[in-house]
C-alpha cells in the first residue's frame, strides 16, 4: 500500500502497466465485449451503454474501458474518463492508453484513471515513484471534487460559504502561485474605478455580465466598494461546473446578508435545448465546430440577448492578455449606430480590466479577501461549461482549456460579443 492508498483519498489508485504486456498483444489479438475500447471522440457514456445493449452486459461485466491519448497536447480522454466516472458512474478499472507521459499521471488519476498503460520509453519506476510521493492526494478528482483541505474543514450545517472552503482569510493556490502585482497596479486599479463610475454617471442603465470566473469576482468587488447601483447576471447554461454552480450560491447567500443585490441568474429556452439534445444528442459540440456553436447560440448567446433587454451598456470582465483575439479590446467600446436596436453591438460595451495583468487581479483578491471559483485552484485559467473546459498546463495560453479539440489556428471565442475583428466571452 503506497502512501496514497493509506491516506485514504482516492476511491481509483493508479496501476502502471509498461509499455507493452503480453497480455495486451493477445487482447489485441482477440477482441473481448468484456474490453471496451472507445476512441477519444466518442460521446464515453452514450458508448458504454451501447456496447452494454449490444452484448447483453452490466457494467460490472467489463473487464476495463481503455481510453486514447493519441498525443500528449490531446486531453480529450481526460473528459472522457470525467464523463464515465460522474455520468455514467461507472466504477471498474479505466486504462489510459496512446502517448502516456510519466507527467500526465496525476492529472489520469484526479480524473479517474485506475491504470494507465506508458508510452515507449517512458520510465516505469519513476511513476511509480511520483504517484507513491505524497503524503496525501490534496487536490479533488473524478470521484471526489473537493480537495482534502476543503473535505476537511467541511461539517454539517456550516455556512455555504464554509461549504465550498472559501472562508475569508483561507485563499488558495491559486493565490499563492498567480498574485503578482505590476508596478503600476495602484494606478490600474484607479482607472478601472475611474471606468466603472463613468459607465454608472453615463445616463443609460448599465449591468455587469459575470461568468463568475476571477476578473468578474474583481469587477463585483468594486462595484460593491464604490456603492454604484450596477447589478450582475450570470448565464446559467444548464451546463456549468459545480464549483461555478456553489459560487453562485455563496454570491447569493452573501447578497442577501449584506444587503447587495442578488445576482440575476438567466437560463436558455428549455424548450429549444430540449430540441437541440434531441437531434444533436446531449454533447454535440465534439462532432464539428458548427455544432459547438449551435450549442453556444442556445445556452449562452440568445440568453445574454435576453439579460441585456433594457439596458443601455454592459460591463464584461474581458483583458487583452487573455488571448491574440482580444488583443486590441479597448476600455471602453461605444455602441454601433448602426446596429439593429435589439443587438449586443447597439449598446456600449466597459472593460475595466483591459489593461490589468493575471498577476493583478489575483493580488487583488488576495488584497480584499475575495472569493473565487475554486476550479482556478485546480488551473482552470478561464472557466466556461463543464464540457468545454479543461484545466491548462504549464506554459499554455490561458485559454487553451477552452474548446481545446477544434483547430488552435482558430479563435477560441464562444460567441457571446460581435466584434468587427472577433467575437468574445464576458471573461
Amino acid at each position: 500500500m503506497n502512501s496514497l492508498q493509506a491516506a485514504g483519498h482516492l476511491k481509483h489508485l493508479m496501476h502502471l502497466l509498461p509499455p507493452s504486456t503480453e497480455s495486451n498483444a493477445l487482447a489485441e489479438a482477440a477482441p473481448d465485449p468484456s474490453v471496451l475500447r472507445l476512441p477519444n471522440d466518442a460521446d464515453a457514456p452514450a458508448a458504454l451503454s451501447a456496447h452494454l445493449q449490444q452484448h447483453g452486459l452490466q457494467a460490472g461485466d467489463l473487464a476495463r474501458i481503455e481510453l486514447a491519448f493519441p498525443k500528449f497536447t490531446d486531453g480529450r480522454a481526460y473528459s472522457q474518463a470525467v464523463a464515465l466516472r460522474r455520468r455514467a458512474g461507472f466504477n471498474g478499472t479505466l486504462r489510459a492508453t496512446g502517448q502516456v507521459l510519466v507527467d500526465q499521471l496525476l492529472q489520469m488519476q484526479r480524473c479517474g484513471f485506475s491504470e494507465a498503460q506508458l508510452a515507449a520509453g517512458q520510465d516505469l519506476g519513476l511513476g511509480q515513484r511520483l504517484l507513491g510521493g505524497f503524503p496525501g492526494f490534496y487536490q479533488g478528482d473524478a470521484q471526489q471534487p473537493l480537495t482534502h483541505f476543503r473535505r476537511v474543514g467541511q461539517s454539517v450545517g456550516q455556512h455555504v460559504s464554509q461549504r465550498i472552503g472559501q472562508r475569508v482569510g483561507q485563499l488558495g493556490r491559486a493565490v499563492s502561485l498567480h498574485a503578482k502585482p505590476s508596478r503600476d497596479f495602484d494606478a490600474l486599479v484607479a482607472s478601472a474605478q475611474a471606468t466603472l463610475l463613468a459607465a454608472a454617471r453615463s445616463g443609460v442603465a448599465v449591468t455587469q455580465a459575470s461568468s463568475l470566473g476571477a476578473e468578474d469576482v474583481v469587477i463585483r468587488h468594486l462595484i460593491e466598494s464604490l456603492q454604484l447601483p450596477i447589478p450582475s447576471f450570470v448565464l446559467d447554461t444548464g451546463m456549468l461546473h459545480q464549483e461555478t454552480l456553489d459560487l453562485l450560491d455563496l454570491t447569493q447567500a452573501r447578497a442577501k446578508t449584506q444587503g447587495f443585490s442578488p445576482v440575476a441568474v438567466v437560463h436558455p429556452n428549455a424548450q429549444a435545448v430540449r430540441d437541440f439534445v434531441a437531434t444533436s444528442g446531449p454533447e454535440p459540440m465534439r462532432q464539428s465546430v458548427a455544432l459547438r456553436k449551435a450549442c453556444c447560440q442556445i445556452r449562452k448567446v440568445e440568453p445574454l440577448q435576453r439579460a441585456l433587454q433594457g439596458f443601455g451598456a454592459w460591463i464584461t470582465g474581458l483583458r487583452r492578455e487573455q488571448a491574440d483575439s482580444r488583443a486590441a479590446i479597448a476600455t471602453v467600446e461605444p455602441a454601433d449606430p448602426s446596429a439593429a436596436a435589439d443587438s449586443v453591438a447597439a449598446r456600449t460595451k466597459y472593460n475595466p480590466l483591459a489593461d490589468w495583468r493575471w498577476g493583478d487581479v489575483w493580488h487583488y483578491i488576495r488584497l480584499h479577501q475575495v472569493h473565487y471559483n475554486a476550479l482556478h485552484d485546480d488551473f482552470f485559467p478561464s472557466i466556461g461549461c463543464a464540457p468545454c473546459t479543461r484545466a491548462i498546463s504549464l506554459g499554455e495560453d490561458l485559454r487553451a482549456g477552452r474548446w481545446w479539440w477544434e483547430n488552435e489556428a482558430g479563435l477560441k471565442e464562444c460567441g457571446l460579443h460581435v466584434q468587427a475583428t472577433t467575437e468574445a466571452s464576458p471573461s
